[in-house]
């Protein structure tokens, strides 16, 4: 009794032991395929047959399209689309006019910027002209002795002086002067007040400028006051 107690005892520990570090495979799972219907694909195979059986009585059972049918169908189709031809072509319309009205009234909106000042500075050009005028009417003769003639000196050089800084004020805003002499008559550009034969000048030249013109962004402000060579001949 105490050596089988004492010999269980002594293998105790061996066996636990053992038995930790024993290795468990997973257990294999074999599956097995079968070439034999179940019954669900028994029951699928009639249903299958079952429509597509429907499917050809239908198609048979349908009635034929006759050649009048045909050609109905194919004159609709034209009719739509001629149709859609014309809708394009009027919706490409509309959309041209559209950006044609966008484009003038932009070019419309640029010229009111631009020619705002047009008729304030046409009224300032009568006083250029009065500045003009009254240097062009001061002899030269009295502006040599600078001495003598001080105070018309310095006068004429503050009416230079004012009419050169109202012109350059103009020039900021786009109005600019040019001189038509000895250059062909434009009657764009220039009016003729009278016109004369003058020897050695080419006939339809101007010969004379009594007030410049004036232009502003491109555009005439104010033709200029021209004499124009006569041809002799009249023609």
């Amino acid at each position: 009794m105490i050596r089988s107690v004492f010999a269980g005892v002594c293998r105790t520990p061996f066996v636990a032991a053992s038995r930790a570090t024993t290795y468990k495979a997973p257990a294999l799972v074999h599956r097995f395929y079968s070439d034999q219907a179940t019954p669900e694909t028994e029951s699928a195979q009639p249903a299958s047959s079952a429509n597509s059986a429907e499917a050809k009585q239908e198609a048979e059972a349908a009635p034929a399209i006759s050649a009048q049918d045909v050609e109905k169908l194919k004159q609709t189709i034209t009719e739509k689309d001629a149709k859609l031809r014309e809708l394009k072509d009027a919706y490409l319309r509309s959309l041209a006019d559209a950006e044609n009205i966008r484009t003038r009234a932009k070019t419309e909106v640029d010229n009111t910027k631009t020619f705002a000042i047009q008729k304030f500075a046409k009224d300032l050009l009568d006083t250029v002209d009065i500045l003009e005028l009254a240097i062009k009417h001061v002899p030269q003769e009295h502006l040599a002795d600078k001495v003598a003639n001080k105070s018309l000196a310095d006068l004429y050089e503050g009416v230079d002086m004012t009419k050169s800084n109202l012109l350059r004020t103009l020039e900021r805003h786009g109005v600019e002067s040019f001189d038509p002499m000895d250059q062909p008559y434009d009657p764009n550009t220039s009016h003729a007040l009278y016109q004369a034969p003058i020897p050695g000048k080419t006939p339809g030249h101007v010969f004379a400028v009594e007030k410049r013109g004036y232009s502003i962004k491109g555009r005439t402000l104010r033709p200029a006051q021209v004499g124009v060579v006569l041809d002799p001949s009249g023609n």
